[in-house]
């Protein structure tokens, strides 16, 4: 599967980005600095924004089996007293139907939406997918996950929608992440990432996570969280804030980009395929046009006339002025000869009259002269006599004459 391409979005004008295949691993180098600057590395694979987790709304709704178009006409009012803002004034995203039934649903004021598509229109960046960065918090079976960076915890509890705070402690954090529902299994593990600057906003509460939880692993991000997030949502996609008017128009120059050299080379065979049924087709009618001037000079030698059509009929005529048995009889002779003829043998010249066939042919020998006349005999339909035998530079001249046994 091809890479993606992530850019990370920040509130000061600057960027973090890199390449990530589908197994999460990072394709090449993190860059950072200012947003125009990742244009030059995007080069040309899919790209997917990642936005302020705190300014997305991510929540969960009970939402019918329905079109997405429809969804986002209802989700509105099932998040509206979550909302602060107007509903009017938002935008809603649909994702993906979570364990427990529900559906994981994504909001975010316009305004924030329409700053950082222009944001990245002014790097020349146009984006398949926008996510928040809390879609990077991993969902692990039985396990509470938490991100921190600086004051930010971003975290995710097992089958559904991840959470953000910022500038909470990270035991308030937990007061408030653990409390269950009556049907909801309580955690015992849990997983920290965290960056330099969390480990030592929250060192002293990091290490008494041992004795909260049967097992507490913390893991320090040396490179920062956001390999961490990106890595994530390479494997598992997030919930694409893109949708209804946001959506991407489909761009057909971009997709078939990858086959202009397929389309390329197609075209070139169509065109020169019919260049070669051109150059046949103006061969066959040269071929034509030899065979009817051959054919008119043979009417003029036979018949006297030059147009095939009166030469047709005056053949007809010809060959029907003995009634219709005797050219029935001549037309079968013919075939008869045709059919035992071998190929080595050349017909020079035939006459017909009266049930009688006088035959002139070369032969390679008089072995197989003899061999033909034999074979016409054996159909015990002629009486064959070779009237003449005469040596030539292709082999033997000889006549025959061959008549109906049963006229």
């Amino acid at each position: 599967m091809a890479d993606t391409f992530f850019v990370r979005l920040s509130d000061t004008g600057t960027a973090t980005w890199g390449a990530f295949d589908s197994s999460g691993r990072l394709v090449g180098c993190l860059g950072s600095g200012p947003l125009p600057s990742a244009q030059g590395a995007l080069a040309g694979r899919r790209c997917v924004a990642l936005v302020s987790a705190v300014d997305v709304l991510i929540s969960e709704a009970m939402l019918p089996a329905a079109s997405q178009a429809r969804l986002r006409q209802i989700v509105p009012f099932s998040l509206e007293e979550s909302l602060a803002d107007d509903v009017d004034q938002m935008v809603f995203a649909i994702g993906a139907r979570l364990s427990t039934g529900a559906t994981q649903v994504a909001a975010v004021a316009k305004e924030r939406m329409d700053a950082w598509l222009a944001e990245l229109k002014s790097a020349a960046i146009v984006p398949n997918a926008v996510c928040s960065e809390a879609e990077g918090a991993p969902d692990i079976p039985a396990t509470l996950v938490l991100i921190i960076e600086g004051d930010r915890i971003v975290g995710r509890k097992p089958g559904q929608a991840p959470f953000v705070f910022e500038g909470l402690d990270l035991g308030h954090v937990l007061t408030l992440v653990l409390a269950r529902k009556p049907d909801e299994a309580e955690l015992h593990h849990v997983r920290v990432f965290t960056d330099a600057a969390g480990r030592a906003r929250f060192g002293a509460e990091l290490t008494s996570l041992a004795g909260r939880f049967a097992s507490a692993d913390v893991k320090i991000l040396n490179d920062g969280v956001f390999p961490h997030l990106a890595a994530t949502l390479a494997q598992r996609a997030g919930t694409n804030l893109l949708q209804g008017a946001y959506a991407p128009r489909a761009n057909w120059l971009a997709t078939l980009k990858p086959w202009r050299l397929a389309a390329s080379l197609v075209a070139a065979s169509v065109g020169l395929a019919l260049v070669l049924q051109g150059a046949q087709y103006w061969q066959l009618q040269r071929a034509d046009a030899t065979l009817a001037d051959a054919v008119a000079t043979m009417c003029q030698r036979v018949v006297g006339q030059t147009s095939t059509s009166a030469c047709q009929r005056e053949v007809v005529q010809r060959l029907g002025a003995n009634a219709g048995s005797a050219t029935e009889s001549f037309l079968s002779t013919l075939a008869a000869i045709a059919a035992v003829r071998n190929a080595d043998l050349r017909i020079d010249a035939l006459s017909y009259r009266n049930s009688v066939m006088d035959l002139q042919l070369e032969a390679p020998s008089v072995t197989a002269l003899d061999e033909f006349s034999r074979a016409l005999e054996q159909t015990r339909r002629f009486d064959v006599e070779i009237e003449a035998q005469n040596p030539v530079d292709s082999g033997i001249e000889g006549r025959l004459r061959i008549v109906e046994a049963n006229p």
